[in-house]
């Protein structure tokens, strides 16, 4: 392992300059007339000790600089913020906050939405003094609306704050390894620890604590949720933090100790930590909307503004008729793509985290960063977009990029969730730049067909999941593979209910899952299947570390809003012997185990190396229209060529006891059981004694088989 000093300097907002003698301030605004940057020594009730105009320069960058000393007699952080004129708001000499001096309208035909009343953060804060909802959880001081739009919200509004005295302290890198040999644990940071009984629960601190049981679960990386800052009591509960405020600090409510200051530094020892373990770290992270802007009652004048919106709304996002926010998002605004500002930011802020020890990206409703459109009709294209040119970008920034999965390479990894929620054409699974990776529902919906619903699927289905999703990859490396997600049902849940608890909070009713008729034996060997098909699957597998222990949310498919039981895990059940939950446990670790000591499913060409077979061990043509058509057909036995003895998988979808019969083994060696998924000993994965080449599988079931 080696070391890195992370580097939290950006392009835009408050640095240190080289000499450590001023800080700069720079802003991007293309459409703003005028720009003043307030200086306040504390983040609440007090009017702003410096009010200095800042000058616009090259590329719709405004600037300006303090000397150091001004600065420091404030012995605490600083705390700034922005007041901007524009289009709708002219600058006057004898303007006032909490006057209309200069006023125009509260929104003009372009959607200029400048009120200098309001005061903006900054959109490269590495950290927020507060929240909107601690000071105004309605929100009305930071609404546009004709009561609220001459308030002055200066004194209240959420500062950025700058540490004169930031420590870069080094963290810890983990060892170079291609990233299609990652197990992924997909978490939400609070619900990790926060059963746990330490005081740094739910914290990043908690979290690094915590790293050294990630690995013994066997995840190489694990992909958090977005801890970009958000406020968590947005729209009555924010929980998951898909609603983003700032695109550069980490989200407060998970720091430990509350002091300014103290966050990133909390967030860099929970990467230190788990990089030392040897487990790589992937963010979630949400830009293709925030959590700003929206529209009330739909009166377009009456508008949330936080930062974007007041910094440059028509830059910061797209626009319906001027006046309206287009939301394809489905969370009140669609950030605008196509703006050179907006995206600098956006390959800013993935520099940032990449320079802090992030391992890997998970782009929320990527798709929306594939729009090249300026109207309200959604124009998607993989070669001109913000994702296509991202990997330039960040090595620009000094960044690396992974470009191919299969190759030991040094770089972060981009992660697609290839849909976004409205627009024409809007679901672009296996579109992305070949660099990309792509979360691939078709494998989430087939394999739970296949434990499920075998009626529903062909034998082609099966055979396009085993080989990577060829349907859509075509010769691409980019399928994460996965059962379950936060959005959805738990794996537990997905085989245990035939709906959604009717307590579930919009939860929708797409969910491909089964109650298995309360029958644990049943049960256990549907989740044993799905996991089988998992990680004997091309592509890189996914799932969420509460799924490893069973854990259940009580049939809730769409927790957003529940900071409670719901989400938070407890390892009891899991960890008590010969319980149903301990066997699932047990099992997925040795299914892990047994994916990593076998690097061939992690190979480029991993498809190349499968035979297909009937029950009577006859090779199949994968190339028959019968694979595809024939929904009656219940086995395809797979055979996995191995330099050290072959697999063999023995797939059902028979509701019946199905026979079947193997090839005959290679180079005198025989067939030896691995496991099948409806015995509750196979658990370990060790070879088990099997004669003969004739195999009758139990209902549904699943088997492996090593040469030996």
């Amino acid at each position: 392992m080696f070391h890195k000093i992370p580097d939290s300097k950006t392009n835009l907002g408050a640095n240190l300059d080289p000499n450590g003698k001023e800080v700069t301030f720079k802003l991007y605004s293309k459409n703003a007339t005028k720009v003043i940057l307030c200086i306040f020594e504390e983040p609440q009730n007090q009017n702003p000790l410096m009010n200095l105009v800042m000058k616009k320069g090259k590329n719709d960058i405004w600037e300006t600089s303090v000397k150091i000393y001004a600065l420091s007699q404030l012995k605490k952080p600083v705390f700034y913020g922005y007041r901007l004129f524009g289009p709708n708001w002219e600058y006057k000499e004898n303007f006032e906050p909490g006057s209309a001096v200069g006023f125009i309208t509260r929104v003009d035909e372009k959607g200029n939405r400048f009120n200098p009343n309001k005061l903006a953060f900054d959109p490269y804060s590495k950290e927020l003094s507060h929240l909107p909802s601690d000071v105004c959880p309605s929100l009305e001081i930071f609404r546009s609306s004709q009561d609220d739009y001459l308030t002055d919200n200066a004194k209240y509004a959420p500062k950025s704050v700058f540490c004169l005295d930031n420590y870069e302290k080094s963290i810890t890198m983990t060892e170079l390894r291609s990233f299609s040999s990652e197990i992924i644990g997909e978490v939400h940071i609070r619900d990790l620890t926060f059963s746990l009984p330490i005081n740094e629960r739910g914290t990043y601190l908690g979290a690094a604590k915590f790293a050294p049981v990630i690995k013994r679960m066997g995840f190489t990386m694990i992909e958090f949720l977005p801890l970009q800052e958000f406020d968590y009591r947005e729209d009555g509960k924010n929980y998951w933090g898909y609603m983003t405020l700032n695109f550069f600090a980490p989200a407060r409510q998970y720091s430990y100790n509350k002091e300014f200051g103290k966050n990133l530094d909390e967030f860099r020892q929970m990467i230190d930590s788990y990089h030392k373990n040897g487990i790589k770290v992937c963010m979630d992270v949400v830009y293709n909307h925030t959590g700003e802007a929206r529209i009330f009652n739909n009166n377009n004048e009456d508008a949330c503004l936080f930062s974007y919106a007041l910094i440059d709304n028509q830059s910061y996002y797209k626009l319906s008729d001027g006046k309206y926010y287009r939301q394809n998002s489905g969370c009140h605004n669609d950030t605008n793509s196509t703006n050179i500002g907006f995206c600098n930011m956006v390959a800013d802020s993935v520099a940032f985290w990449a320079k802090q020890g992030v391992d890997a990206f998970r782009f929320d409703l990527a798709v929306s960063l594939m729009d090249v459109s300026n109207d309200q009709n959604a124009k998607y294209c993989s070669h001109t977009s913000l994702c296509a040119s991202l990997t330039n970008e960040l090595e620009k920034r000094n960044v690396k990029v992974i470009t191919d999965p299969t190759k030991t390479q040094e770089g972060i990894m981009l992660i697609a969730e290839p849909w976004t929620c409205g627009g024409e054409n809007s679901y672009q699974l296996g579109n992305f730049p070949d660099n990309w990776m792509e979360w691939n529902d078709v494998s989430r919906d087939t394999i739970r067909r296949a434990a499920l619903f075998g009626n529903s699927i062909n034998l082609n289905d099966i055979i396009n999941i085993f080989e990577g999703t060829k349907s859509r990859f075509k010769n691409k490396y980019g399928a994460i593979n996965y059962i379950c997600c936060h959005d959805g049902f738990s794996l537990y849940d997905c085989n245990s209910y035939s709906k959604p608890n009717p307590d579930t909070t919009g939860g929708s009713q797409w969910e491909i899952c089964h109650d298995n008729n309360n029958n644990e034996q049943i049960k256990e060997n549907a989740i044993k299947k799905e996991l089988a098909m998992l990680f004997l699957s091309k592509g890189v597998p996914m799932m969420q570390i509460g799924d490893i222990i069973m854990h259940s949310k009580d049939g809730n498919n769409n927790s957003y809003n529940r900071d409670d039981k719901t989400n938070y895990y407890n390892y009891t059940k899991a960890n008590t012997q010969n319980s149903f939950q301990n066997r699932i446990f047990e099992f997925c670790k040795n299914l892990i185990k047994f994916r990593k000591n076998n690097k061939i499913f992690s190979e480029k060409n991993f498809d190349e190396r499968l035979t297909y077979y009937n029950e009577h061990a006859q090779i199949l043509d994968t190339k028959s229209e019968n694979l595809k058509t024939d929904y009656n057909k219940n086995y395809i036995g797979i055979k996995i060529k191995h330099e050290h003895g072959d697999f063999f998988i023995g797939f059902s979808k028979h509701p019946y006891d199905y026979n079947f019969k193997l090839p005959p083994a290679q180079n005198n060696k025989n067939w030896y059981i691995l496991f099948d998924t409806s015995n509750k000993e196979h658990i370990t994965l060790e070879p088990k004694t099997f004669f003969g080449l004739d195999y009758t599988l139990n209902p549904n079931a699943l088997v492996v088989f090593k040469e030996c």
